[in-house]
């Protein structure tokens, strides 16, 4: 029974939201708010890593690009992404990796 005590809540995706929001607006180390929200730091980084995207306004998995004149010479301007051009098709996954 001892264990059942020592386990921490399991959070809803609201509640992890909102206390990743509370975090973002604060102005103190992930470690201090870890212990005053009894969240464990490894937690954190995970819902970090795993919710921290989709806090965003764009919640879908596109991102905007520009989009340049029709058949693609090697040196015509594929996309550009915050300030990075790109002069060949690559993978969205690619281009989603550069927004982070």
């Amino acid at each position: 029974m001892e264990d059942q005590q020592l386990k921490r809540p399991r959070r809803t995706y609201a509640e992890i939201k909102q206390l990743l929001e509370a975090f973002s607006h604060g102005a103190i180390s992930a470690k201090e708010f870890c212990m005053q929200h009894d969240i464990s730091e490894a937690g954190f980084y995970k819902w970090r890593s795993r919710y921290g995207d989709s806090l965003s306004e764009n919640k879908n998995d596109f991102i905007l690009l520009k989009q340049t004149s029709n058949p693609l010479p090697e040196s015509t301007l594929f996309a550009e992404v915050k300030g990075i051009r790109i002069y060949q098709p690559v993978a969205a996954s690619y281009l989603k990796e550069l927004l982070v």
